[in-house]
């Protein structure tokens, strides 16, 4: 899989504020614009800041963001890039949110490299699904879903 992390999944995904994504790190190629570790780095500050982690906590998920940075292609913000940001889009974004989206873009029409997105900003998530990417975290095996060669049970169908 080719993934396009946003710093929203990523210092959540390190927090272990969301359930652990069996993809972490098992990806075929990671993309990421170099907002990503600014993003990281300024919520870890508000965190420290906030009294949600201490100082100790505050080194450790610094030295776990740039781990994740090294790990991860980074894509910089170029003119063209924030000329794309500042063109409309689908659904409503902010200035970030557009930046991200047309790195989505960039990466897509001069490289040919299609990713999906691991974010845990709706805004973002929607306006990169409609504009026809799709969601890495959707994409994760859900244990309690049957799989396609095993049929339904008859007491799970309702009569009219």
């Amino acid at each position: 899989m080719k993934v396009y992390l946003d710093s929203s999944f990523v210092i959540r995904q390190l927090l272990g504020v969301r359930p652990a994504c069996p993809f972490w790190g098992n990806w075929e190629k990671a993309y990421a614009s170099t907002l990503m570790r600014t993003e990281c780095f300024r919520a870890a500050n508000l965190l420290r800041l906030n009294g949600k982690i201490n100082d100790a906590q505050r080194a450790r998920l610094g030295s776990w963001i740039e781990k994740v940075v090294s790990a991860v292609t980074l894509v910089p913000v170029t003119d063209a890039i924030l000329h794309r940001a500042a063109e409309t889009f689908p659904t409503a974004v902010g200035t970030l949110q557009g930046i991200h989206l047309a790195t989505l873009l960039e990466l897509q029409a001069a490289h040919g490299i299609t990713c999906t997105i691991a974010t845990d900003d709706t805004q973002l998530l929607q306006a990169a699904t409609s504009l026809g990417f799709t969601e890495a975290v959707a994409e994760e095996p859900q244990q309690d879903v049957p799989q396609p060669e095993e049929p339904a049970k008859k007491s799970d169908k309702k009569t009219a």
